[in-house]
């Protein structure tokens, strides 16, 4: 074998040589590299755990008269959970609601025929969106929370945000409450919501509100504020009581008589 052949008896050895790892590297670029959890991911882990942590405070609610509240920081907003206090006693209702100091709410001088007392009920205060108390207790939370997006607690109150009572005639209820005005850190206006239209009314020089055709489990209401006291009443009934409008009108009466 002389020079010249086994020259080319390399050089194609070593082509053959470069060929195959060609292909080896090839192949394993082929092969999918399994890349690290990034920043991102583990971001939003941590801000799914951090949700579910504070729903599991949130949710829990489990004594009458209980109220959790919880920070959302993504929206910057509170979500209220609460659970009222339930009395089938008028007697009862009337000792619990003094001793939660709720709004002055008894059975009216006047009712239509028929409707006897079924419940009275405590509602805990929490505060209205547009209120100054809501963005106190937003920015308290928002510092409770030390960074965290989702924080929730349980509110101990000392003071019913609402008072209501129902009265019954066999399965048609009339349902009147009475709430707490909240001091709002901007103007609001009252508008109807679908399907919902409003009536203006004066009752013994009061301004009222008549609203009709919402698709609320009351969609029949009376509503009329007591600016001295700042409380705001309403007369609620189902979209097919018998009652008609002349009927919450009286029974509104004969709660401003008292």
């Amino acid at each position: 074998m002389n020079l010249t052949t086994k020259t080319m008896i390399a050089t194609v050895s070593i082509l053959l040589a470069l060929s195959s790892a060609s292909g080896i590297h090839a192949e394993a670029a082929a092969k999918p590299v399994k890349k690290p959890a990034t920043k991102a991911a583990s971001s939003k882990n941590n801000l799914e755990l951090q949700k579910k942590e504070a729903e599991a405070i949130f949710n829990k609610v489990d004594e009458q008269g209980g109220l959790r509240v919880m920070y959302d920081g993504v929206n910057n907003i509170l979500n209220y959970t609460y659970r009222s206090i339930t009395s089938l006693d008028h007697e009862e209702y009337t000792q619990l609601s003094i001793k939660h100091k709720a709004p002055d709410l008894q059975q009216p001088e006047w009712l239509p025929e028929g409707y006897v007392f079924q419940s009275g009920e405590i509602i805990p205060p929490y505060f209205h969106f547009l209120s100054e108390g809501y963005q106190i207790l937003l920015d308290e939370l928002k510092a409770e929370a030390k960074g965290k997006k989702y924080y929730a607690k349980k509110v101990n109150w000392s003071e019913a945000g609402e008072a209501a009572i129902v009265f019954a005639k066999g399965k048609d209820i009339i349902r009147i409450s009475a709430k707490r005005i909240q001091p709002l850190i901007t103007e609001s206006t009252r508008v109807p919501g679908k399907g919902e239209k409003f009536e203006k009314l004066h009752i013994d020089g009061i301004e009222a509100i008549y609203s009709t055709g919402s698709n609320a489990v009351y969609s029949t209401k009376l509503i009329w504020e007591d600016a001295e006291n700042q409380l705001e009443y309403e007369i609620a009934t189902y979209k097919k009581s018998p009652l008609a409008k002349e009927d919450l009108v009286t029974i509104a009466e004969s709660i401003l008589q008292e």
